[in-house]
Formats: C-alpha cells, sequence, structure tokens
C-alpha cells in the first residue's frame, strides 16, 4: 500500500478512534437521529463519492485517470471507439477530508481545511500525472485516458490551509488553496459539474486561468471580505518546485448580490505556470530524448479576466396566481486569457506537483506571438421539491498564434494546433435528491472542435472527420456528507 494511500487510511482512522469512546454510552439510550454534520469539538468529516455510468460515442478507456471518462470531444487523447464504461465524478469530485472552525475568542474564529480526491473504483489518491506518465511512449489506440492536474498523488491532493474568521475583519487563510476563479466559477456554472460542464471539467479552460496544473495554488495567502452586498478577495501564491507554480502570482476578486441578482469579477496572474504533457512514439526512452518516467511541458506566464452573472428568482412570485412554485437561475459568464513566455525560465529536472519530474520543457512557446483565448457561457438551472434541472452552452474560441515559428502563416484549417479554432458543447442533466445526503442523476452533452483545436483529432486512426463531434450519456448516484 503506498504512503499516500495510508495518509488517507489514517485520516479516517483517526476521526472514528475519537467516537469510539462514546460508543457504550450510546448503547444504553434510544438511538439519535443522523447528525447533520459528523463533528466533533468543531472539526467536521466531509466527502463526497460520485460513482456510475458513461457512453461515449467516440472516446477513450478509463485509464485510471481520477476524474471519469472524458465526456467532452476535447479529450486527451483523441477518441478510436465507442465507450461503454463505470464511471465517476458525474456530478461531482470523489474525495474526502475534514474542516475545523472552533471559537477562539470574541466574534473571532480559528478555520482549516485539509482534504483528498481519490477513486472510489480503484481505491487510489487522485493522480493526474500518473496517468500521463503510464501513457508515455505509447501510440493514441493503446491510450486511456490522461490530462494535467494539480492532484497528483500527494497524500492531501486538495486544499490543506488555515486561518481566522471575524464577521467585521474578514477571513485570512494560509496553506494550499484554490485559486479565486476556479471557486467562483462552480456558483455560476449552470450545471457545477465536471462531467456535464466544459469550465468545470479539468481541461484547463476556464478555471485556473488556462493552466489545469495551477488549479491548487501552494504557498498561497488568501483574504476575504464583505461590506453589505458588496464582497472581495485578494490572494497571492509564492512560487516553487513541486507546484504547477514555479513564479509569484496573484489574483483578485471583487462582486455584489442585490435581490437575487449577483455579479463578480476576477483578474488572474500565473507567472512561471508549468503545463504538462506527454511523450509520442519515440519522444522519450531512447537514446537522446527524457526518461519515460518524467513529464514534458510549456512553462509561460497567463493572465486572465473573468465576468460572471446570475439570477435568481422564485416562480410563484414571478407568475402569480399561474399555479408556478419552484425557482429558476439564469447564468452567463465570459473570460479571456493571455499567454506569453514565461518571467524566469523553468529547468529540466525542476518538479511539478506530487514530485513529478519534468525531462522535457519549453520557455520559448509565445516567442513570436502569444495565444489569446476566449470562454463564454449562458444557462440555466430549474428547481423544484426534490428535483433539479439544469441546460448549459459553453464555447471557447483560440486565435491564430505564431508561438515559436516565425515562419507559421495565419490559418483557420486543422494544420496546426496554432490555427484558429473554436469548440461549443451543450448539456442538460436532470437530479432527484432523496435526502440531503444522496441523490441520483442523469445527463447528455454533445461536443464539437473545429479549426486549429481540431488538430490532432482529426486523423484517420482516430476516425474523425474535419469538424469531429462527440455525444456522450452519464448518470451515476452521489453521497455527500
Amino acid at each position: 500500500m503506498k504512503a499516500s494511500t495510508l495518509s488517507l487510511v489514517a485520516l479516517v482512522s483517526l476521526t472514528v478512534s475519537t467516537q469510539a469512546a462514546d460508543l457504550s454510552d450510546n448503547l444504553k439510550a434510544p438511538a439519535p437521529p443522523p447528525p447533520d454534520t459528523l463533528t466533533w469539538k468543531g472539526i467536521t468529516l466531509f466527502g463526497q463519492i460520485d460513482i456510475g455510468y458513461g457512453y461515449n460515442s467516440i472516446g477513450t478507456p478509463l485509464g485510471g485517470y481520477p476524474f471519469g471518462l472524458n465526456s467532452n470531444v476535447l479529450a486527451s487523447p483523441a477518441g478510436t471507439r465507442p465507450i461503454s464504461s463505470l464511471n465517476i465524478g458525474g456530478l461531482g469530485f470523489n474525495f474526502i477530508g475534514l474542516k475545523l472552525e472552533e471559537p477562539i475568542f470574541g466574534d473571532w474564529k480559528v478555520i482549516g481545511q485539509l482534504d483528498t480526491g481519490f477513486n472510489p473504483l480503484t481505491g487510489r489518491l487522485s493522480d493526474a500525472c500518473a496517468t500521463i506518465i503510464q501513457n508515455n511512449g505509447k501510440p493514441g489506440y493503446q491510450q486511456g485516458i490522461f490530462a494535467n492536474s494539480a492532484r497528483c498523488g500527494q497524500a492531501f491532493n486538495g486544499q490543506v490551509f488555515a486561518g481566522v474568521r471575524n464577521p467585521t475583519y474578514g477571513t485570512l487563510t494560509i496553506g494550499r488553496q484554490s485559486p479565486l476563479d476556479l471557486t467562483l466559477m462552480y456558483g455560476y456554472d449552470p450545471t457545477g459539474t465536471s462531467a456535464f460542464s466544459q469550465i468545470g471539467w479539468s481541461s484547463g479552460w476556464g478555471g485556473a486561468a488556462g493552466v489545469a496544473d495551477a488549479n491548487k495554488w501552494n504557498n498561497s495567502v488568501k483574504y476575504a471580505n464583505g461590506y453589505g452586498p458588496i464582497h472581495g478577495a485578494v490572494m497571492y501564491a509564492q512560487g516553487e518546485q513541486d507546484s504547477g507554480l514555479h513564479g509569484n502570482s496573484y489574483a483578485a476578486n471583487i462582486g455584489a448580490n442585490w435581490n437575487g441578482f449577483y455579479v463578480d469579477a476576477v483578474y488572474t496572474a500565473l507567472r512561471d505556470a508549468v503545463s504538462t504533457f506527454g511523450y509520442g512514439v519515440g519522444g522519450c526512452g531512447v537514446t537522446g530524448t527524457p526518461s519515460c518516467n518524467t513529464l514534458g511541458g510549456t512553462a509561460q506566464n497567463t493572465e486572465a479576466y473573468t465576468l460572471m452573472g446570475k439570477y435568481t428568482f422564485n416562480l410563484a412570485d414571478a407568475f402569480k396566481g399561474a399555479g408556478a412554485d419552484g425557482k429558476v437561475t439564469l447564468y452567463t459568464g465570459y473570460q479571456h486569457e493571455d499567454f506569453s513566455n514565461p518571467s524566469n525560465p523553468v529547468s529540466v529536472g525542476d518538479t511539478v506537483n506530487g514530485g513529478y519530474v519534468i525531462g522535457l520543457i519549453s520557455n520559448t512557446s509565445y516567442t513570436y506571438g502569444g495565444k489569446v483565448r476566449n470562454i463564454g457561457w449562458i444557462g440555466a438551472k430549474y428547481e423544484t421539491g426534490p428535483w433539479t434541472m439544469t441546460a448549459a452552452w459553453y464555447y471557447g474560441q483560440q486565435n491564430f498564434y505564431k508561438g515559436s515559428s516565425p515562419t507559421l502563416m495565419p490559418c483557420s484549417d486543422t494544420s496546426s494546433s496554432h490555427c484558429l479554432g473554436h469548440w461549443q458543447t451543450a448539456s442538460t442533466t436532470v437530479d432527484y435528491a432523496f435526502n440531503k445526503y444522496f441523490d441520483v442523476y442523469a445527463g447528455v452533452m454533445w461536443s464539437e472542435l473545429r479549426g486549429g483545436l481540431a488538430f490532432g483529432f482529426t486523423t484517420a486512426t482516430a476516425g474523425y472527420p474535419t469538424t469531429p463531434q462527440a455525444t456522450s450519456f452519464v448518470t451515476g448516484m452521489r453521497f455527500t456528507f
């Protein structure tokens, strides 16, 4: 058993043992109702388990990837055939953790959190970097799903932070934390999920300012406060090894809410961020190439501007006398991302999340022109009783950019990944909650690629036409505590 897995077992065992001493007393009295939270002296055990079934019209086997089937056509590697499989993470990530909230004096509280993601089908901790490495050097038809992420086998691959909270002076936390844009996007995403959302799915588009390896910031400080309908936050991270951020990075947020309207704006600046990738056939393990146990990487600076809004209204109030009930929430959002060369070069031998070693690095991918991406989305959610239904449309566009090729001519076809291109995704879901802990769901997603974003997805091996498309169906059940 790996040390990381032992850490997870120890975490759960510690929580259970603290309650064992009271077992004999509990048996003497009638059984109490189930608690709303599993809390002991300010420490709460929390988590989520989401398992089910998925079908992709053209996809790739799971391959150990911790986020389940890639229900979007923009997947790694390009799909080769219809896939029907057990699945995880349809409506939410699988994780377990502890939260701390305890008064210390006056209105001040000490707070903290540590959590880790895991795959309930295998019992292993989430390790996206390992899924890249296990596909290194293999042809596409032999590969399983892989993608980059900040969750790379660490004992606590989610958030690990501590701080203080006061209703007047705000909240200050320090540690490994989710960045502001990722945290806020889930509240402005119509589906709020990983399987049915292009921005929630771990693709690097949307949350984390375009670099999925930076969806957790190590050595970060976050301060948040609000006054009346206005709220805001700032965040700073000190770059380091064993991280997706090798340079000092920062972000800021301001938002407001009034009579059912919510709006948030976020600015994010990543410095010396590393996007990891794998090696193709012959790209590792032979003379003159990196070891197949390492990762390739692109170092970059990115800047992202995000604006999001939503409006919630009760149907009974909006249509008085019509017999309508429930509530509807309308969503929209936009993010602009700029990619440029890093402020300071990253070196072969440096490490990324989980201590994985970089065997090949590019520090000049945007020397002759930076990459620009734009993402937008709209959608709606209807909630009535135990039922929740969503519908959403997501759109992403990439400009033509020369990158490291000064002679590259403008293009909008599939001849190069630098060409102008776009993707679009549409999804709908239905969820039924039996209670606050257990629900079941089903949903469909359709997605399409065009132009430069379809590069690598249009080969005869992949079986894709010039405009690759995929349709996916996902269903499952979720237990939250």
